[in-house]
């Protein structure tokens, strides 16, 4: 896992510490190995707690590849986008086969679980 760490108050030191993180050591203890997945870190100079930059691009990242909702006609399968100039709209038309049907009802979940199952089938 990849990391870049940065104190939020501008400490330009570059020192962190490891808080919870267990550090594995042998009889002698000497050093063995450590797990930092879990750990949170502090700034050494000012004690702020720091903000790992890697993951928050990553979050954004996955927060943005957030897919479209897609309705699926209960009649005949069409997929469609819900109507863009009534995104709440409760109920829907099918352009294919014109059946009407509440927007729950188009939700995939409720057919096969995965818009997959439909491609495959066409």
């Amino acid at each position: 896992m990849s990391r870049d760490l940065r104190c939020p108050h501008g400490c330009t030191g570059g020192r962190f510490e490891a808080l919870n993180a267990p550090l594995y050591v042998d009889s002698r203890a000497c050093y063995l190995e450590h797990d930092d997945s879990l750990a949170t870190f502090v700034c050494a100079e000012c004690a702020a707690v720091a903000i790992d930059l890697a993951e928050a691009a990553e979050t954004i990242r996955r927060e943005a590849e957030v897919e479209p909702q897609v309705l699926v006609c209960p009649q005949c399968g069409t997929q469609m986008l819900p109507p863009l100039d009534d995104e709440l709209a409760p109920y829907v038309e099918c352009p294919t086969c014109e059946t009407r049907f509440a927007v729950e009802e188009g939700m995939p979940h409720l057919h096969r679980g995965e818009l997959e199952s439909w491609e495959d089938e066409g």
